[in-house]
């Protein structure tokens, strides 16, 4: 379609700059304010709302912290870009707030995450992009194209530049099996399997790996880091075998409360995307959105 935009929403202002000068299309700018009664604001810096007219308006925002905040600023943006006539509204959320709440843990809980996404379809998204979810399986809730785009390439790309010595790859407990294996092939590292146990009642963690790790540099891959536990724990024991240097890389650095300070005082780099905003966001994950638009 000749007649494309990028809308850079509030949340994602550097990150859609960036695809859309590998897209080569404009990105329209866009403002956001509170009223002082706490409601949210948001226009188009665009006078001319007549040029959207059957344009394809590529909408990115993420939804982080504040992340109610974001949220109606998405919804907004959506509902502008109907209202101007565009034929087409992909929704560009990089991370997507609610995503681990997939699923009724306890009785009289709300599936939050698939809620969100009957929201953004409701609002008059056409098509919905993020960048690796928590839960995919919460796609089959909507009837509208999703997407879920793959960073780990460009975690690994981006470790690789490190000149890694016999590098190695820990899988810290059994949900992460696939994304470590996938990883250290990516990376071409060797693959080491940690056992993790989770106290229900005090939250605490058990993990166990009989691993000699001299010299070597030991990187840990994870969708999130919240709060970091996990994965301090497996790196400890890394370092207490030996590890040479230690790097934690996730897709969405969300970083809470003491997460730095849990994986700094290891001596751990932390690498995350700018799919959210945090001090560790240095991978972008621009060329993958430009990618699926290259194509799609």
């Amino acid at each position: 379609m000749s007649n494309r935009f990028v809308i850079a929403g509030p949340a994602s202002q550097a990150l859609a700059v960036q695809v859309g000068n590998i897209l080569k299309v404009p990105v329209v700018e866009t403002e956001a304010k509170k009223f002082p009664d706490g409601e949210n604001y948001v226009r188009l810096n665009a006078e001319d709302e007549a040029r959207f007219k059957d344009s394809e308006m590529i909408i990115i925002q993420t939804v982080d912290f504040p992340q109610n905040d974001h949220l109606m600023e998405l919804f907004y943006l959506i509902s502008i870009a109907r209202r101007v006539g565009a034929k087409r509204i992909p929704v560009v959320v990089p991370y997507l707030a609610y995503s681990r709440q997939d699923k009724v843990f306890r009785p009289g809980e709300a599936i939050s995450a698939r809620l969100l996404l009957k929201l953004v379809e409701a609002a008059g998204a056409t098509d919905f992009i993020t960048v690796d979810i928590h839960a995919p399986e919460i796609f089959s809730e909507v009837r509208i194209p999703c997407h879920n785009l793959d960073p780990m390439p460009l975690l690994a790309n981006h470790l690789k530049g490190r000149e890694l010595v016999s590098p190695v790859v820990i899988s810290p407990d059994k949900g992460s099996r696939d994304r470590s294996k996938k990883f250290a092939d990516l990376l071409g590292a060797e693959l080491v399997l940690f056992d993790k146990t989770r106290d229900r009642i005090t939250g605490e963690i058990e993990m166990v790996g009989d691993v000699k790790l001299d010299g070597k540099d030991v990187a840990i891959a994870d969708d999130i880091i919240a709060t970091g536990g996990t994965m301090a724990t497996a790196l400890k024991i890394a370092k207490k075998a030996g590890a040479r240097h230690l790097y934690a890389l996730c897709t969405h650095a969300l970083l809470i409360g003491n997460a730095q300070y849990k994986l700094g005082s290891i001596g751990c780099e932390i690498v995350g995307t700018n799919a959210t905003s945090s001090p560790v966001s240095v991978v972008s994950v621009a060329p993958i959105i430009a990618d699926h638009f290259k194509t799609a």
